[in-house]
């Protein structure tokens, strides 16, 4: 929800429909375990099983839960597409300073990769 300064009735908020509003990124809470989306994007994204999974290209969110598009590379353990549930089963930390996530995938998470 978002109030904007100096539209105080129904009728003027009516009028900004469809619009975008940007604010300041400081203006946003964010709670202890809560992340802004373009935080995340461009982060490491390593299986503590597994090793090096890609890197964090896009974020999505198909009603249950946010979703992580990680691209893997030649220095991945697969080159392709994960799409990786942002769920605390799956995700073991999220360090912004070294720009890294570190999971545990599930077994049967292959269904969720594509390959190059």
């Amino acid at each position: 929800m978002a109030q904007l300064e100096g539209v105080a009735h129904i009728e003027a908020a009516e009028a900004l429909r469809g619009q975008l509003i940007f604010i300041q990124r400081t203006q946003v809470p964010v709670g202890e375990d809560e992340y802004l989306w373009q935080d995340l994007v461009g982060c490491a994204v390593v299986d503590v099983e597994l090793g090096p999974i890609g890197r964090v290209v896009a974020l999505t969110d198909y009603g249950a839960q946010d979703i992580l598009i990680v691209r893997g590379d030649a220095h991945s353990v697969r080159e392709g597409e994960w799409m990786i549930p942002f769920t605390s089963q799956i995700i073991r930390d999220v360090d912004l300073k070294t720009a890294q996530i570190t999971v545990a995938l599930p077994e049967g998470m292959d269904a969720c990769f594509t390959p190059n």
